[in-house]
């Protein structure tokens, strides 16, 4: 399903957000409605790429309930997130801030330091929203932080339910019904949870018996149990749904997987499946906000954390968005984003605006409490006044770890190596693969925008921990595309 700017029922998006947004004075009982705060859904997928989607008019994976929140919303077809790899960002998702500014620089690996973690002095937006009554629940997959002051019941969340690692199986593969896809990249045994990547729950981390049961399911079954529970309190409720589906490794129900027999690479066709089980678990969470009578006033965002890793061999290179996890090419960091809220957020289509993930918690605090002013660290801009704007409040976004950097500006890219001594200049409106640096022929724009990049990198604070792994811009997907045109 292609959403599509030109839909007759957008015609009356802007009139329908004026009001929204206060432009013009709408029914007094709309304006007392609008008082209510919101619930607030923020789900977060794993390693999925952006044309892993049919939002943005993709047909090889059918994603019909991620669709429905973009239609019953906005999908941004380019969205970014503030780094290329989980730990980072997740990070600047749940901070609101650059994670460079606090010296969250590099990812944390399972087998690294466990002392790494979002340091206590950095509010989390948990922590912001029980400050304004909220309850508080994170489901599914942290990687913030393994020891207990990052512990998320001690970072604002009432209850936990998930894995504090970065990766964890999601079942036995000895579990009837269950497909396990071997590649070349299996770094650990598949027929155990190794320590450090169980299952636990609650504020003292009860390890969970839960080996035999598929993760999506059960992560779907502990999110659909709590909007149940929250439909008979009076406070308004956060729940962060974080997803470890589609990463590796690559395990699937058997009956997703039959249904893609037109794929013939067995390690594509699981990831798809992946993705369609994915899909499928996120229409019974938006099912159970129907069936009880929530979703109307629950502010939804949905984004994966990274683009799709291209070393397994699972991306889809027909399209240069096809993978970039690890790099800063657009394919790592433009990611599906899209966001729903009700009658607040008329349908808009398919918006080309550049936006952040850094946007998402003024956003949200903008939302529950709008007549107090936003904390004035955050890094983003409140989506919703972007939207009524038409454009964002900076056009520049900025990314990288030394020595690898990046900066989007309007369809303008930046890239740098230090250690490779290379800056390249890309158009994106006309090179959406970033395959022919112009550097040479816009000395000045190259300059201005590598004079930002220097000032922002005089903002990062000194790395918490070292650098693990330096991965430059592999051009995987945006090789193919050249090869195919």
């Amino acid at each position: 399903m292609k959403i599509m700017q030109k839909d007759k029922s957008l015609l009356l998006a802007p009139l329908a957000l004026a009001l929204t947004l206060g432009l013009t004075s709408p029914h007094p009982a709309a304006a007392a409605s609008q008082t209510q705060r919101p619930n607030v859904l923020l789900i977060m997928v794993d390693d999925l790429g952006w044309p892993d989607v049919s939002t943005y008019g993709n047909h090889d994976v059918a994603t019909p309930n991620i669709d429905r929140i973009a239609k019953q919303g906005v999908a941004f077809s380019n969205g970014h997130v503030a780094a290329s790899v989980s730990a980072v960002s997740r990070a600047a998702l749940l901070t609101g801030r650059y994670p460079q500014r606090f010296g969250f620089i590099y990812n944390m690996t399972d087998g690294g330091n466990k002392n790494d973690g979002i340091p206590t002095s950095e509010p989390l937006l948990a922590e912001r929203l029980k400050q304004l009554g909220y309850n508080t629940q994170a489901i599914g997959k942290w990687h913030a932080g393994r020891l207990p002051q990052f512990y998320p019941t001690n970072r604002g969340f009432d209850n936990f339910y998930g894995f504090l690692s970065g990766e964890t199986i999601y079942v036995d593969p000895a579990t009837p019904g269950i497909v396990t896809t071997l590649t070349q990249h299996e770094h650990f045994p598949l027929d155990q949870r190794p320590a450090g990547l169980e299952v636990v729950s609650g504020p003292d981390a009860q390890l969970v018996d839960n080996f035999k049961r598929y993760l999506t399911d059960d992560f779907t079954d502990r999110a659909v149990d709590y909007i149940d529970r929250q439909s008979e309190q009076t406070s308004p409720f956060f729940m962060y749904l974080a997803y470890n589906a589609p990463h590796w490794p690559l395990q699937v129900p058997q009956h997703y997987y039959d249904r893609f027999s037109d794929i013939k690479d067995p390690v594509r066709r699981t990831y798809v499946a992946m993705i369609n089980a994915l899909d499928d678990n996120i229409g019974r969470v938006l099912q159970k906000l129907d069936a009880t009578g929530q979703r109307d006033n629950t502010l939804i965002v949905l984004l994966s954390d990274n683009g799709c890793p291209g070393h397994f061999g699972v991306c889809n290179c027909s399209d240069p968005l096809g993978a970039g996890k690890f790099t800063y090419l657009e394919g790592g960091t433009r990611v599906p984003f899209v966001m729903s809220w009700g009658d607040k957020l008329p349908p808009q289509g398919v918006v080309d605006t550049l936006v952040s993930s850094l946007d998402i918690v003024p956003t949200i605090l903008q939302a529950a409490a709008p007549s107090q002013p936003l904390p004035e660290k955050l890094d983003g801009y409140d989506l919703l006044q972007t939207l009524k704007a038409g454009k964002r409040a900076s056009d520049t976004l900025f990314f990288g770890q030394a020595p690898v950097y990046a900066v989007r500006q309007g369809d303008w890219k930046l890239y740098v190596s230090e250690d490779e001594k290379r800056q390249e200049l890309y158009n994106l409106s006309a090179d959406r693969a970033e395959l022919n640096d112009v550097a040479a022929a816009q000395p000045q724009r190259l300059k201005e925008m590598s004079d930002q990049l220097d000032s922002w990198k005089q903002t990062q604070a000194k790395p918490l921990w070292p650098i693990h792994t330096v991965m430059h811009d592999v051009k995987q997907c945006n090789k193919a595309v050249e090869w195919v045109h």
